[in-house]
């Protein structure tokens, strides 16, 4: 599988939105460094779950990277775009 680029559907983004939602209802006081642990753990598991007839390790691990580099330019452009703001 080669890594796949592509914009975030309405559908991908209501499913953040509501992972957000559930981590701030069940978790508000739990610190990010647990926080970031337990999604982790979550991620780990839905990459165990991927077909591996279709996916290999290589291609899945590097799909999470591209994502996780693509979420940190979203906030640090986020940050750089903010009045007076700084990354």
């Amino acid at each position: 599988m080669r890594t796949k680029f592509m914009d975030a559907s309405r559908q991908h983004e209501d499913l953040r939105n509501g992972f957000i939602a559930a981590i701030r209802e069940i978790a508000p006081d739990m610190p990010a460094d647990e926080i970031l642990a337990v999604v982790c753990v979550f991620v780990g598991q839905l990459v165990a779950l991927q077909d591996q007839r279709r996916f290999s390790r290589e291609s899945v691990m590097e799909l999470v990277a591209s994502n996780i580099e693509a979420g940190n330019r979203v906030v640090i452009d986020d940050l750089l775009k903010a009045r007076g703001g700084n990354a």
